[in-house]
């Protein structure tokens, strides 16, 4: 179970692009981060942002001056409204599945479908809480961010134990099989039982690999729909889904809405952005 580079999907929050102000997004994937994002909200009313099921974590921050807000969020379990302040800026960190360096005293199952606010300045340190305020544009504060992350994603991927290299190997397995391989066939393929794989994998990503697999599953299909190259029976059946009715019963558990109403209301976005 040899560590190596994966392809991976980049983890979507299409609601967020079509419902906020002035969103960009910049992909990095280094240091287990999947991209930045920064976006405004200009409106008289706070908007209607649904947060979906993506396995990953989000830490949010929300700029005003030099006063910065952090909220640190989990994968929700299925569509979940986003709480978002107004008339600030906000940038936020999406975390590859499994990647994130999570603050002192937290672990996955209490981020998991949460939002928590952490302190600014205990988290970042007064120097860098002023480093990052003080940024001009969304690229910055991203470099600003990762001067101070990559230290401590380098110290974790150093101390990788047996437990993290096997749940490395499992999720590199689902990805490649786009969220259909099965946990017999997992515990066949590394010679752990099923309930010390499905133990390790819960105790890093705060969810079983088969909830993590309806997740991918789902991320994919909401990919293959950004392209607009297949049908909605072609695209459940490249997801793995048994049929079309059964990605429809996942997709709006998990968006809210049917695939037929996901893709006629993201006609007028830039799809680039999500």
């Amino acid at each position: 179970m040899r560590r190596k580079q994966i392809h991976v999907l980049t983890p979507r929050q299409p609601f967020l692009a079509m419902h906020t102000d002035t969103y960009k997004k910049i992909v990095v994937e280094d240091a287990g981060i999947s991209h930045f994002y920064e976006f405004t909200v200009n409106g008289g009313t706070p908007p209607d942002v649904q947060a979906v099921p993506d396995g990953s974590v989000d830490l949010l921050f929300s700029i005003s001056g030099h006063d910065i807000r952090t909220v640190i969020g989990g994968t929700v379990l299925k569509v979940k409204k986003w709480p978002i302040d107004e008339q600030r800026l906000h940038f936020g960190v999406r975390f590859q599945p499994g990647e994130c360096v999570l603050p002192a005293g937290l672990s996955i199952k209490d981020v998991v479908n949460a939002d928590i606010e952490l302190d600014t300045t205990a988290i970042l340190g007064e120097d860098y809480v002023e480093r990052l305020a003080s940024c001009r544009d969304a690229r910055e504060r991203a470099l600003c961010f990762l001067r101070w992350y990559a230290s401590k994603a380098a110290a974790q991927s150093e101390q990788q134990d047996p437990a993290h290299r096997l749940e490395f190997y499992l999720r590199s397995r689902i990805y490649e099989s786009r969220g259909n391989v099965t946990i017999q066939e997992l515990a066949q393929e590394t010679g752990y039982s099923e309930c010390y794989i499905r133990r390790i994998f819960n105790s890093i990503h705060g969810i079983s690999p088969k909830v993590f697999e309806r997740f991918v599953r789902f991320q994919n299909a909401l990919d293959l729909m950004r392209r607009r190259t297949l049908t909605l029976e072609q695209t459940a059946l490249e997801c793995g889904y048994y049929d079309q009715s059964h990605m429809v019963k996942d997709f709006k558990s998990f968006s809210g809405v049917t695939p037929e109403r996901y893709q006629s209301i993201m006609v007028p976005v830039d799809e680039s952005r999500i």
